[in-house]
This record gives structure tokens, C-alpha cells and sequence, in this order.
């Protein structure tokens, strides 16, 4: 970083460059740098190494469509698996459903407590929600080892490098699927369709030996490079990109949100024709 910019780099010949009004903290945990900047136009920012993770201007598309997606798929979630997510943004949506208890797995307790302490409005309460465990751990290991059982897992890593490489591995989708019920949903971020479709391709392929149903569906983020992003989500038993506006509206009854909403669900899953030819490789839905 230099005196007026930070860079996020995306890809080899791409990068998101974010002038610098202040800067906030700067620390090295046992598993990455972490940085928070104040930006003009996205608010207060949070980088691990060089890569942005989420924007108090931002965060709310993100999160939402990472968590009412894949809840609202499982017909009645009790029991929600968080991997990842340090931030607290998921948790914070996910604790906007009535379901009775999440537990979130995150290997890096400094980006919690920076988070906590610099972005407060990112996690809100959620943290001190009393239906919220905090396992501070590598989210692998405990996929591998819990005997606990669960309704909805979802998957908030970076991209497939350093800590977050082997979130995205075939072993981890399935002890994840593995610790879902007959109803189960997952859900994982997977990259830029723009330039990163050979991630968006390999996370459906492995989530398919699994699941029914995987779809893939999208949102823009302005923060992260490319700003279009990709979300792949796989079910047991419902179709995802299948359900009902009157089902959608009652399953969000007292629940605001500013981005997703029950009559653009469907949206979301309509690739456009460029995407659905570099995905071509995995079915996207239908009886497995």
C-alpha cells in the first residue's frame, strides 16, 4: 500500500485499485495480514493480504444473497454450519430466520475481533445472539471430525489460496454434504464468472456427485473485482431456482433487506448464455 491507494489485484492482468483516506489498522495474524481502510466511497474496508472481504457500503449484497438463497431452499432450517465468515455479516442474516441454533466455525479469532472492534455495523449482535456458537478452529478439521448434524452449511472462504485453499477441495463438499440432513442445503461463493470460470465450473462439479440439485446464481458487488459474482448452491430436495413467490414473501415476513428480494429469486439463476457455456461441464440441475 502507498500513501493514497490500496490495490486488491483480482487476477494477473486485472485489479481493483481503492484510494486510501485512512488507514485504520494494519496487523499480521497467525494466518494473514488484516487491514481496515476508510474509502469514500465504500465506507470503512476490510482487506486479508491484499484481497478486499467486505465494505460497510457493500456487505449487505453479499451476505444476503449468501444466506436467504440457500434458507429459503431448505423448507424449515433449524440447524445452520457457518464456515468461514469472520466478518459477522453472514452470521448477523442468518440469525434473521427463525432457526434455533448456528454454529460458525472461523480459523482466525483477530479478524473477528478487528471486525468487532472497526465495523461494528458489518456483525451487529450477532455475535451475542444467544442461538450463536463461535468455534474458533479450522472449518476442515471440524467438517471432518463433528458428529453433528445439519440442516443448511454455508461456506464464506476467500478465494482458493492460503487459509481458504482447501474450502473449495472435494474431501471438504463432502463431509459438509455428509452433515446435512435428507433436507439439506449448501452454499458457497465461487468467484467471478467473468474471470474465474474455471472455479464457478469445478465448485458445481464437486458439489454434484452429492446434491439433486446444484445451481449456480448471481450478484454484483461493487468491491470485489469484476463486480459480477457467483454463488453455487446445491439441495437434496428442492430446486432452488424453483420456488414460490407466496412461499418466498411468507419465509421473509419481518425480515428487511435491501437487495434480495422474493420476486428477483428466480432472477438469479438465470445465466446469462456466456456463463452457462463455461459451466457447461457440470449439469445444473435435475434429478441426480
Amino acid at each position: 500500500m502507498d500513501a493514497l491507494w490500496m490495490t486488491d489485484p483480482g487476477w494477473e492482468g486485472y485489479a481493483h485499485t481503492f484510494r486510501v483516506e485512512a488507514l485504520l489498522h494494519d496487523s499480521q495474524s497467525r494466518f494473514q495480514r488484516i487491514r481496515v481502510v476508510e474509502n469514500r466511497d465504500f465506507g470503512r474496508m476490510l482487506f486479508l493480504d491484499e484481497a478486499v472481504q467486505t465494505t460497510e457500503h457493500d456487505e449487505f449484497v453479499y451476505h444476503e444473497l449468501l444466506s436467504h438463497v440457500p434458507l429459503c431452499t431448505h423448507p424449515d432450517p433449524r440447524r445452520v454450519l457457518l464456515i468461514g465468515g469472520g466478518d459477522g455479516g453472514l452470521l448477523r442474516e442468518t440469525l434473521r430466520h427463525p432457526v434455533e441454533h448456528v454454529t460458525m466455525v472461523e480459523i482466525d479469532q483477530d479478524v473477528i475481533e478487528v471486525t468487532r472492534r472497526l465495523i461494528p455495523s458489518i456483525p451487529g449482535g450477532a455475535f451475542d445472539d444467544p442461538r450463536a456458537r463461535l468455534i474458533i478452529d479450522n472449518g476442515i478439521s471440524f467438517a471432518r471430525r463433528t458428529a453433528e448434524r445439519f440442516d443448511v452449511a454455508l461456506v464464506d472462504g476467500s478465494d482458493p489460496k492460503g487459509p481458504s485453499l482447501d474450502l473449495f477441495s472435494p474431501e471438504f463438499i463432502g463431509d459438509l454434504a455428509r452433515l446435512l440432513g435428507p433436507g439439506g442445503v449448501l452454499a458457497m461463493q465461487s468467484g467471478s464468472p467473468l474471470c474465474q470460470q474455471d472455479l464457478v465450473a469445478m465448485v458445481g462439479r464437486r458439489m454434484r456427485p452429492h446434491f439433486r440439485w446444484v445451481r449456480c446464481y448471481l450478484g454484483a458487488v461493487p468491491s470485489y473485482p469484476g463486480v459480477l459474482w457467483s454463488f453455487t448452491i446445491g439441495s437434496h430436495t428442492r430446486d432452488p431456482a424453483a420456488l414460490e413467490d407466496g412461499e418466498l414473501r411468507r419465509r421473509l415476513e419481518g425480515i428487511t433487506t435491501r437487495c434480495y428480494t422474493p420476486a428477483g429469486h428466480r432472477s438469479l439463476f438465470a445465466l446469462p448464455p456466456f456463463l452457462a457455456e463455461a459451466i457447461a461441464a457440470f449439469p445444473v440441475g435435475g434429478p441426480g
